[in-house]
């Protein structure tokens, strides 16, 4: 099963929002029969569903960017698409330059990049060092035309300017040279 999720995803990405949402439906009701009928009897009890943001959980733009200035000087976890979308008003507004490391825990190539990219962040403290879990936000990896990891994006005002795609350090340090000073 796991094979056929991975091998049908490129074209489940495809597929028009409404088809997606039949779709979604159709499997939570199948999902929610199974459960009913085999798991629940053989003493699979379902996990709790996660507690979902409201509105007012959610940051005011002003107040996350202000939080992403803060992190100035170091690496900046982004979460949401909400995040992302604040770091990138942060790019308008402010004319701060956003460096980007998409990246995934199971890379090792990522892995051994990571402290060379939080020390350029200390070097640079004049510029936003966030890092996107290509997992954790999968839908803003494919908007942002990620298809290797770890791949490095800089953006000012809001545009992407420059892109690297892979560990090469000396590639990285140079792009970062470049655009940030």
């Amino acid at each position: 099963m796991p094979i056929i999720l991975f091998l049908c995803k490129p074209i489940w990405v495809r597929l028009p929002p409404h088809v997606q949402s039949s779709l979604r439906t159709r499997y939570e009701g199948l999902q929610s029969y199974l459960q009913r009928t085999v798991w629940d009897r053989i003493g699979w009890t379902a996990k709790p569903l996660a507690k979902e943001k409201k509105d007012d959980d959610l940051k005011p733009a002003a107040r996350a960017g202000d939080e992403l200035k803060a992190g100035m000087g170091g690496v900046v976890g982004l979460h949401s698409d909400a995040d992302w979308s604040a770091a990138l008003q942060l790019t308008k507004d402010s004319n701060v330059v956003m460096v980007v490391d998409f990246t995934a825990v199971w890379c090792g190539p990522c892995q051994r990049i990571a402290p060379l990219f939080a020390e350029l962040a200390k070097q640079h403290g004049n510029a936003l060092f966030v890092k996107v879990d290509v997992d954790e936000l999968e839908d803003l990896m494919h908007s942002c035309e990620v298809l290797a990891m770890p791949t490095f994006q800089i953006y000012k005002g809001g545009e992407k300017v420059d892109t690297l795609t892979g560990a090469n350090e000396k590639k990285l340090v140079d792009m970062v040279a470049k655009h940030v000073s």
